[in-house]
């Protein structure tokens, strides 16, 4: 849940914005207006967005200033427009979206260079109000609009065909940066930093060496994650209807930023393999500097529509990993080249990471209320289909390559399980506001939807050791074994083959492990 306080960071971007005017058969002209003859054509009622582009802030007021230009032959003629927002939850009207525009002010006006009329110029305001961030089109329509086409026209008028005027202008709602969004962003960072050193210092890579001397298991995992869950994630996004594509492009992220920490705690709670899973999460977050820009680059360019065309820069991207990839690095040198130092670390970070969830649960939530008003039930679909469906594909592969029992639900949890919070920041950095805060809506429904049915079974595991008179010592899997006091210590059946065979040793791997167990259990 702590992902749902990272803070949002916000950087106001100039918004696109497309003006088309068209009748039954649009046709675009040079100034990029489309009308409904095919023909270079000109309208009786023309209108111009001034300033372009146009955007607003989350929870405010603004008005759009409009510029227009009519041909009136009578006094008593007047163009009825009608103006509307296609999407109200993003921005709507503040005022009564039908009025006229007259040719009471005629006279004012100067001769059409071609009829027996005046074309009259001015301008006119719409006022608007903004609600959640996005996008939408404002539409300006008027019916009955006359239209001549130039290459054919007649002074007599004759020429004139009746069309359907309408404007399009796009309308952008952001985020207004404040202090207490500063703040919290700080504090996830810390949050971010300071677990990952921890990760590192209580990784053992003697551990992992031993796991991968045997790395079918390892391989079906890396395989698992990086291929079937992006494929997953994809046919997700694209299968569920997103309001936004954004928001598809969210799910899709989480489906290649593997590693999440809380699959080693369920592992751990439901009798897996302790020592894959640590394994698994190292090689997957080190994996991400590769793996996910090639997914990004590839299959998520096919998110857009008509109100956005998503680039990703890669160098945003490379910089949020930094974030998680140097601080593991960090961790895991501090352990074997200042002990002490990393002594000091774990002794340290459970505090440092009780008070900076506080904080991300407290703040960071109240901060970005306005996102659970964006999860809509196709969102919470999708964030339920994609962590889902991982497990049982995950476990289903294990099970298919004649993996144990407490190694398949390793691989399952480890595929399943996604690190959301780099997902989420990730196309923070990546995206230009409101596309980043609303892509980060599908980590943030992830997050939310991922851990309960493993919560429900580590519940129910938990009640069955107990009434089965068990410890986590009797089902633990692996290289690994947990003793009563939450301890690990050499144990597996291959393990203790070689115990049997060439006496107790690995002392550092079930020191290593203890390490491990002590960071999960404090997290």
């Amino acid at each position: 849940m702590a992902v749902l306080a990272a803070s949002i960071l916000v950087i106001v971007q100039l918004l696109t914005v497309s003006c088309v005017q068209y009748g039954p058969a649009p046709q675009l002209t040079e100034n990029g207006v489309a009308v409904n003859i095919t023909d270079e054509a000109v309208t009786d009622l023309m209108i111009f967005p001034d300033p372009l582009p146009f955007y607003m802030f989350m929870y405010h007021g603004a008005v759009a200033n409009f510029t227009y230009s009519i041909v009136c032959d009578s006094f008593d003629r007047f163009y009825e427009l009608h103006v509307f927002t296609e999407m109200p939850d993003v921005a709507f009207l503040s005022q009564p979206g039908l009025f006229n525009l007259t040719c009471e002010d005629m006279e004012g006006g100067f001769p059409h260079p071609r009829r027996d009329a005046m074309i009259v110029s001015g301008t006119f305001n719409i006022s608007l109000q903004s609600d959640l961030l996005g996008r939408t089109w404002l539409y300006i329509d008027s019916p009955s609009v006359n239209i001549t086409s130039e290459s054919n026209s007649t002074n007599d008028g004759s020429d004139k065909e009746i069309g359907h005027f309408r404007l399009r202008m796009m309308i952008t709602v952001v985020r207004a940066l404040r202090a207490l969004d500063t703040v919290v962003q700080i504090v996830a960072y810390v949050f971010i930093v300071t677990s990952t050193i921890g990760m590192g210092c209580s990784t053992d890579l003697d551990v992992i060496k031993e796991v991968l001397k045997r790395p079918i298991a390892p391989i079906i995992g890396f395989v698992c994650q990086y291929l079937g869950m992006p494929l997953i994630a994809f046919g997700v996004a694209k299968l569920v209807k997103f309001e936004n594509p954004a928001v598809g492009l969210g799910i899709f992220a989480c489906g290649f930023c593997p590693g999440g920490g809380p699959s080693n705690i369920y592992t751990y709670l439901l009798g897996g393999d302790l020592s894959l899973s640590v394994t698994m999460t190292t090689i997957s977050t080190i994996a991400a500097l590769g793996m996910v820009p090639l997914w990004m680059f590839t299959l998520g360019k096919q998110f857009h529509d008509d109100k956005m065309q998503i680039t990703i820069p890669y160098l945003s991207i490379v910089q949020t990993l930094a974030t998680v990839i140097l601080p593991l690095l960090v961790g895991i040198f501090i352990k074997y080249k200042c002990q002490k130092l990393a002594a000091i670390i774990m002794k340290v970070i459970k505090p440092v990471t009780l008070v900076t969830v506080a904080l991300l649960l407290g703040f960071g939530i109240y901060a970005n209320l306005y996102i659970f008003r964006l999860f809509k039930p196709p969102t919470l679909l999708a964030g339920c289909m994609l962590p889902y469906i991982g497990y049982v594909i995950g476990g289903l592969i294990a099970l298919t390559c004649r993996q144990p029992w407490y190694r398949v639900k390793t691989i399952a949890i480890e595929t399943g399980i996604q690190n959301v919070m780099v997902a989420y920041l990730m196309l923070l950095m990546a995206l230009p506001p409101p596309d980043g805060d609303l892509a980060a809506v599908g980590p943030a429904a992830s997050a939310c939807m991922t851990p309960l049915p493993l919560f429900v079974l580590a519940i129910g595991y938990t009640i069955y050791l107990k009434c089965t008179n068990q410890s986590y010592a009797h089902v633990q899997g692996g290289d690994t074994e947990i003793d009563a006091n939450g301890n690990a210590r050499p144990g597996g059946s291959t393990q203790r083959g070689k115990d049997k065979e060439n006496g107790v040793k690995a002392d550092m791997l079930a020191s290593g492990d203890s390490q491990v167990v002590d960071k999960l259990t404090a997290v």
